[in-house]
């Protein structure tokens, strides 16, 4: 039979254990978005502009600068982790 001290201590470990999981899904949530949403936007732009440029090579540039910001975006997010963990 479990005492009475026991049950706060869980209930305890339960909350942590849940807040973890929430800060884990907001993480990957954010690089979902960090490397989504400058993909869309950059790739957007780039066919944007070789229509109007009549090229066929600007939507790959759009595609590396979109990568280039994302690892910079992820990059910031793991220092701005590692940071809290210590």
């Amino acid at each position: 039979m479990k005492t009475e001290e026991e049950k706060p201590e869980n209930k305890e470990l339960k909350a942590k254990q849940a807040a973890l999981w929430s800060k884990l899904i907001n993480f990957g949530l954010e690089f979902a978005v960090y490397i989504a949403l400058p993909l869309i936007v950059f790739i957007w732009l780039g066919k944007k502009a070789d229509a109007r440029m009549h090229t066929k090579f600007m939507v790959i540039i759009g595609i590396f600068l979109a990568l280039g910001l994302s690892s910079y975006l992820i990059y910031k997010k793991i220092r701005e982790v590692k940071d809290l963990l210590k």
